[in-house]
């Protein structure tokens, strides 16, 4: 199968593994060339699988704890909440307790899911999903469920109890994301999902990537995606913040990455004008080079426009342009994703080496 751009979905898969550190070569197999399914259709059977084997393994307990009334010691007696019961006479004991059960929120985001993909996905699901998720969500029943916008993904912690529930919550995220996007249960932009997905995987990727690489290469160079300041003496508060997508630095270099993935990189006014890069993306990479340099004079900035392309636009005469403005490196590159990913590893390797060696 192929996405956007032709970019195979093993390579697609293959950045969801290195941003999430999960593996997900051994859950589904096939020639993903040849499949005909959706992204959002391939999340669906990881989700199954997972499924299946978290129910096969066990599901996770979690100790719960409660205050109620009941008639059997257990845990901590209320002393005030059970005289004020004797009083009106009853019999009963206000205790608080803890109870060891599977009733966590854990479970509850995957049944919520499960829900969620039965019942509210309209015909996004196929006949034979919803016979996997009908027979490993049975085991469910006795979890509740919960709203999963409420759901704050970036603070769940995970411990050796529960760290086999990383990749099914991690699938669990990103079918509620793209469903989010959906106004209509029966109508769904699958590749609008698709492309805001892809841009947010590729950006991390990216990061991760150079992070991992300048990390076990370079003994004084560093990445980091904090935002830079704006070289104003008195910034107003309603100025934007600057935030770019990657900084990678040493003592004497910087390089300010900004990683953009559309379908179309080369764009024109109408059908009879030439096609050129994006304004908008060359002013903004241009502006965080300056204000990064104003900040930080002893460092030599450049900046790197880095597109997500194909073996086509790879190999034309776009694929790396450098540029000099005001005496700073402002370059255009494009990352074929089209190819092996070995491939892409190597391009990625030279794009670092290319300013830092």
């Amino acid at each position: 199968m192929y996405l956007y751009k032709t970019i195979p979905i093993k390579n697609v898969f293959y950045m969801l593994s290195y941003i999430s550190n999960l593996r997900f070569d051994a859950t589904i197999q096939g020639d993903f060339t040849k499949s005909d399914k959706t992204l959002f259709e391939l999340y669906i059977d990881l989700f199954c699988n997972e499924l299946k084997q978290l129910v096969q393994s066990g599901l996770y307990k979690d100790y719960i704890n409660y205050d109620d009334v009941i008639y059997t010691v257990r845990g901590h007696i209320e002393m005030s909440e059970t005289a004020r019961l004797k009083s009106q006479g009853s019999n009963a004991v206000a205790c608080n307790f803890d109870e060891f059960i599977t009733d966590s929120s854990f479970n509850s985001i995957v049944k919520s899911v499960i829900e969620l993909l039965l019942f509210r996905s309209g015909k996004l699901v196929t006949l034979n999903q919803k016979k996997k998720l009908h027979l490993w969500g049975c085991y469910f029943g006795d979890i509740s469920s919960l709203s999963l916008q409420a759901v704050d993904w970036s603070s769940i912690v995970y411990n050796r109890q529960n760290i086999r529930y990383r990749m099914i919550l991690f699938l669990c995220q990103l079918i509620v994301e793209c469903l989010l996007f959906s106004t209509d249960k029966d109508e769904f932009d699958l590749p609008f999902i698709n492309q805001v997905l892809l841009y947010n995987i590729f950006e991390k990727f990216v990061y991760q990537y150079c992070k991992a690489y300048c990390k076990s290469t370079y003994n004084n160079v560093y990445i980091s995606h904090e935002p830079m300041n704006w070289c104003s003496e008195n910034l107003g508060p309603l100025m934007p913040r600057m935030q770019p997508d990657i900084l990678i630095y040493s003592d004497d270099k910087a390089l300010i990455i900004d990683t953009k993935f559309y379908e179309q990189i080369l764009v024109s006014r109408n059908s009879t004008s030439k096609k050129t890069y994006r304004s908008s993306h060359l002013y903004q990479i241009f502006t965080y080079i300056m204000h990064y340099s104003y900040n930080n004079p002893h460092l030599d900035t450049s900046g790197l426009l880095l597109y997500a392309g194909t073996e086509m636009e790879s190999q034309s005469e776009y694929r790396l342009q450098t540029h000099k403005v005001c005496n700073k490196s402002l370059d255009v590159e494009i990352l074929d994703l089209s190819v092996d990913i070995p491939k892409i590893i190597e391009q990625l390797n030279l794009m670092i080496q290319r300013y830092f060696s």
